[in-house]
């Protein structure tokens, strides 16, 4: 009984699509664009075509507190290109 993994994850992806419509992340998104239009990397200062919205905190795994840390306020966002991203996600993971 109880949940699967796999329903976990499908939990956890739906509140996560669900996020990525919140005010909070476009404000976040809106704030890193230059005045030509273009994205501006909030680490590197790199301009860049598409841009990530990360969590200054890491959100973590689907538990008492994920809801509270995934919707946080758009100062707990930031604006990263792929590179800073992926490096980021990268030092996370290994922890």
């Amino acid at each position: 009984d109880g949940l699967s993994p796999e329903d976990v994850e499908r939990i956890r992806k739906a509140i996560r699509q669900v996020w990525s419509w919140s005010y909070p992340r476009r404000l976040a998104k809106a704030r890193c664009v230059n005045a030509d239009g273009f994205f501006v990397c909030e680490k590197c200062g790199n301009v860049t075509p598409k841009i990530a919205i990360d969590h200054i905190v890491n959100v973590g795994k689907v538990d008492a507190g994920f809801i509270k840390r995934l919707f946080c306020p758009s100062k707990g966002l930031q604006a990263l290109c792929s590179k800073c991203h992926n490096e980021k996600t990268r030092e996370e993971r290994k922890k």
